[in-house]
């Protein structure tokens, strides 16, 4: 009798302690992850739409800039061909091509200048967004930790089982399209 009050006192100890052991780990333990940065910025939907339309502005901008050299060069020729026979050539030309010249790398560097905002400008936007939805994500998944892993030395090792990179891409652009 005094066995078996004792394997129940000692079964029933274990028990206890296991479940203690599992509450704690469930309650106390922290989830950590981290993700590649670079793969989740390069996997987000919304990062390659935004850069199809940067594409398409640009080459807007391309285009207008194209046609402007190409009327300088036509102009620069025919200056040039009356320079070699000896003409002289008449002063409203050659005033009209230093102004289309000069207007030409106005605009140029403008359009250099305007395409740097927007690149910035999507790319900030990307970043926000992305942002958000990792914070949903880690609610979502209750991590306690998502660290970004970058190259940088921020994050120097970590085993590939807290990589949740490719959860994070799916997550996100699932978010993206709506899909929750």
């Amino acid at each position: 009798m005094k066995v078996k009050s004792f394997l129940t006192t000692i079964l029933f100890t274990g028990l206890t302690c296991c479940l203690a052991l599992l509450v704690y780990h469930k309650c106390y333990a922290s989830k950590t992850a981290y993700v590649e940065i670079k793969k989740v910025f390069n996997g987000f939907k919304m990062k390659a739409e935004l850069e199809e339309k940067f594409k398409q502005v640009k080459s807007g901008r391309d285009k207008i800039l194209d046609s402007l050299s190409f009327n300088l060069k036509i102009m620069s020729k025919h200056l040039n061909e009356q320079k070699e026979k000896n003409l002289n050539a008449k002063p409203g030309e050659i005033y009209q091509f230093e102004y289309s010249r000069e207007e030409f790398l106005k605009l140029k560097n403008q359009h250099q200048q305007d395409n740097a905002a927007l690149s910035q400008k999507y790319d900030e936007q990307i970043l926000a967004q992305l942002t958000q939805y990792v914070i949903a994500f880690g609610k979502k998944n209750n991590y306690d930790i998502i660290l970004g892993a970058d190259g940088n030395g921020n994050l120097m090792y970590s085993k590939d089982t807290y990589n949740i990179s490719d959860e994070v891409v799916i997550f996100i652009n699932n978010k993206y399209k709506g899909i929750d």
